[in-house]
């Protein structure tokens, strides 16, 4: 299977600049998850793949039949090609309900490669219209939007970051925050791992009291 690579944050913030970065109106975020950062393929014949963004097979994890049935049940069009970028909790958590979920959070391709248009707030837009414009919050912790049983979608606000990062501060599968350049666009064909400056992420202290952005 050929990978359409996904974009990658270049740098990272401390939170004590969430501020900063709202006043500017420039930015949106999502929660970061923590696990694997993977890639899923609709293929125009209906078949349905996940890598990492290494492009490599998953460790531990392979798509299920409810999985990609769940896939094929989304607000896709017959015969176009899809590419979703998201994260799949997986060995990184240790709460059962959350092993083998799927949290998109962007879409690179939806029948067109999306280069350069529509912007993130446009392909965000896209997202949320193949999911379904879903508006109820998984029934655990509430940590994203239930799209299915094992395919999730990622809450994006453009307020109150400083709040957003403090949640979930205690539980395993969110990381901190990954703040998108609201008129970013893809200006890279993913044909090889590259990083953009109009990602950032903003990572949650260790234990020890340290940070690692």
């Amino acid at each position: 299977m050929k990978i359409l690579y996904p974009p990658r944050p270049k740098s990272k913030i401390p939170p004590a600049t969430l501020p900063r970065y709202e006043r500017s109106g420039q930015w949106i975020w999502q929660r970061k998850f923590n696990g694997t950062c993977v890639v899923v393929n609709i293929s125009p014949s209906g078949e349905v793949g996940i890598l990492t963004r290494h492009g490599t097979k998953p460790k531990l994890f392979s798509l299920t039949r409810q999985h990609i049935t769940d896939f094929l049940g989304l607000n896709i069009e017959e015969g176009k090609e899809y590419w979703l970028a998201g994260e799949l909790l997986d060995h990184k958590t240790t709460d059962k309900r959350y092993k083998q979920k799927i949290v998109l959070f962007d879409v690179l391709q939806a029948g067109r490669y999306l280069m350069r248009r529509p912007d993130q707030m446009g392909r965000l837009q896209l997202l949320s219209e193949i999911c379904g414009h879903p508006t109820e919050l998984e029934p655990a912790h509430g940590i994203a939007l239930a799209v299915t049983e094992r395919i999730w979608m990622a809450q994006t606000w453009d307020t109150d970051a400083v709040g957003r990062f403090r949640d979930f501060l205690t539980t395993d599968e969110i990381e901190g925050l990954v703040l998108r350049k609201k008129k970013s666009v893809l200006d890279n064909f993913g044909r090889q791992e590259y990083e953009v400056s109009w990602m950032l992420r903003c990572r949650k202290p260790h234990s020890g009291g340290n940070y690692n952005f």
